[in-house]
């Protein structure tokens, strides 16, 4: 009887214990709630209202304006008797570069003459052919045959003149000479007297461009690209030219983004009258953006997991819940939002792993 009135009791006691325990209200995922001396490790800022615009430097080098830009080669075969110009040479549009002896040239002018003269042939058999029949002594089927052949024949003739006029010959019988395309500087050079050259070659024999005008090349990261566009204004500054600032606009930017370095390209095109600007230069390419982001806070304040970012908020004393957010452009200590947060709202700035932690444990 006693032992059990005594297991009555501890049942009794036991019921009592936990219906007396206070019950925890449910909790959010990324939800912490601190008290006491752990909030001593928190410290807790307002993030900042972004401004209207923001500069976005990016990296970039000068480079040749594509459209001023000729690479020559030869559609020639031959030995090369000549080059009239060396690397540096200012050169006008038809100026002569080079000569070459080419077989190829000395065939096409054969064509050429042996073309001509069945065309003379045909010209006079045709008037021969109408003569005869005006006179009776012809007939109508050879006066047309005549006159058939005639035009095949000229058709001959301009053909072998236009693949002469298409290989350039100039000067003797055999020789082809290469002339510049368009006005510029000779800035490479690969021939030399002597030197075999051929239609199949893979280098190209010469490269002339027209240095008044440069492009400024960036390479723009992903993070980046929805802050550049074209006709933004851009500012250019060279490092070697004691960090002279050029003023310009975004003529392009890419629309594929490179597979190993995640860049597209955004070009600006600059005046180089004086020649200051040169391909190869690196450069600083600043581009004036409308800001997108939200909110701007410390960069004390972001945590990673995986390939997200996050933050804590403050819901209240002692009350922090987890946000993930969209990271853009980064500024010193500071890095702007591009969603998640509002200007105002207060984040973890110290602590945030603490309550990281926190939240994991709970769940």
């Amino acid at each position: 009887m006693r032992w059990r009135l005594l297991g009555t009791l501890l049942v009794t006691c036991a019921c009592h214990r936990e219906a007396s325990a206070p019950t925890r209200p449910p909790r959010t995922h990324g939800q912490v709630t601190l008290h006491g001396a752990s909030l001593a490790y928190v410290r807790v800022e307002p993030s900042k209202q972004p401004g209207a615009t923001v500069e976005r430097p990016l990296l970039a080098r000068i480079t040749f304006d594509e459209r001023r830009v000729a690479v020559l080669g030869t559609p020639v075969s031959g030995r090369v008797t000549a080059v009239q110009v060396v690397t540096g040479s200012e050169v006008k549009q038809g100026d002569a570069l080079l000569t070459i002896h080419s077989a190829d040239i000395a065939g096409a002018r054969s064509s050429v003459a042996q073309s001509r003269e069945a065309r003379m042939l045909a010209e006079q058999r045709a008037a021969r052919a109408r003569l005869l029949l005006q006179q009776g002594a012809g007939s109508e089927s050879e006066q047309q045959e005549a006159a058939t052949a005639l035009l095949a024949a000229r058709t001959e003739e301009q053909r072998a003149s236009a693949a002469l006029t298409a290989l350039g010959g100039a000067g003797s019988a055999s020789d082809f000479v290469l002339r510049a395309p368009s006005p510029g500087t000779v800035v490479e050079r690969n021939v030399d007297v002597g030197n075999a050259v051929g239609a199949d070659q893979g280098q190209p024999l010469m490269t002339i461009a027209d240095l008044k005008t440069v492009w400024v090349v960036a390479d723009v990261y992903e993070q980046d690209l929805p802050y550049v566009r074209a006709g933004q204004p851009a500012h250019v500054t060279v490092p070697a030219l004691s960090l002279r600032r050029y003023d310009g606009k975004v003529a392009y930017v890419g629309s594929v983004v490179d597979a190993t370095t995640r860049t597209a390209r955004a070009r600006v095109e600059l005046d180089n009258a004086d020649g200051v600007l040169r391909p190869g230069m690196f450069a600083e390419m600043v581009v004036d953006a409308p800001e997108l982001a939200t909110a701007v806070v410390p960069t004390s304040a972001l945590l990673a997991r995986r390939d997200e970012m996050f933050l804590f908020v403050e819901q209240g004393p002692g009350r922090f819940l987890q946000r993930k957010v969209r990271v853009g452009a980064q500024t010193g200590d500071h890095v702007a939002l591009l969603d998640g947060v509002k200007p105002g709202e207060r984040v973890v700035t110290r602590g945030a792993i603490l309550l990281d932690a926190e939240a994991n444990a709970a769940f």
